[in-house]
């Protein structure tokens, strides 16, 4: 995720909006809940992990 990514993602996080993301490494996907850094904090499967941003794309939920 490039840094115009990553600040579209927290906004709307912090905004109350769920946003949906794939990690390029592990192949996991899950909810964005929290944005610190350079760091995704992604609820996956009712677990958290947190992913670096550099490793994510958002997903297209439309």
């Amino acid at each position: 995720m490039n840094a115009e990514g990553l600040i579209n993602v927290s906004q709307a996080v912090t905004h109350g909006n769920l946003r949906q993301v794939r990690n390029l490494k592990s192949n996991k996907q899950g909810s964005v809940i929290n944005v610190e850094g350079n760091a995704l904090t992604v609820l996956v499967d009712q677990t958290s992990e947190v992913w670096a941003c550099e490793d994510c794309e958002e997903r297209n939920t439309d």
